[in-house]
């Protein structure tokens, strides 16, 4: 049937909504319990890590624009990350203003990966990839093509209705 002009005639079922966070909890979970959990690492761990696996150390505020967590949620996954020898974090102070006559405890928390964080994303990482190729080996080229797009537009869409909301 026909969603209406208001969409009156929906389902729950019919949601877009349902179907994206039905397969997301479910992509989670797989990746969760087959490459993540034998290496120790939780969902948001896994986040973090390949978020400052380049190299480069990763200022704290980027990270939170980088994996869609909130910065609580990154001050807990650092601490244990940390705990874990998987990352290391440094305060680097910001440039000194004349106002501040040269005295300033003013920061940047920035985020490395640490030598045994990159073993443990040298292991997990090539089990993700062949996790993924299984999904992505159930579409035709087409198929991915039309999938990337929509989610492109499913996400543009959704951003921009909580920005018109904010």
């Amino acid at each position: 049937t026909e969603p209406g002009p208001l969409g009156q005639n929906l389902r729950f079922q019919d949601f877009p909504a349902v179907h994206m966070m039905t397969l997301a909890n479910l992509a989670k979970a797989s990746v969760s319990r087959v490459c993540l959990e034998p290496a120790g690492l939780s969902v948001p761990e896994w986040r973090l890590l390949t978020t400052v696996v380049g190299g480069t150390p990763v200022p704290f505020a980027h990270i939170a624009a980088l994996t869609l967590m909130d910065k609580g949620q990154i001050s807990r996954t650092l601490r244990t990350a940390q705990s874990k020898g998987l990352v290391a974090s440094e305060v680097v102070p910001l440039e000194r203003r004349p106002q501040d006559d040269g005295v300033s405890s003013i920061g940047r928390v920035m985020v490395r990966i640490t030598e045994f964080g990159r073993r443990v994303y040298e292991k997990v990482m090539p089990e993700a990839q062949l996790a993924q190729l299984r999904l992505i080996e159930l579409m035709t080229p087409d198929e991915r093509r039309t999938f990337v797009d929509l989610a492109r537009r499913f996400h543009e869409q959704l951003t921009a209705e909580l920005q018109e909301r904010s």
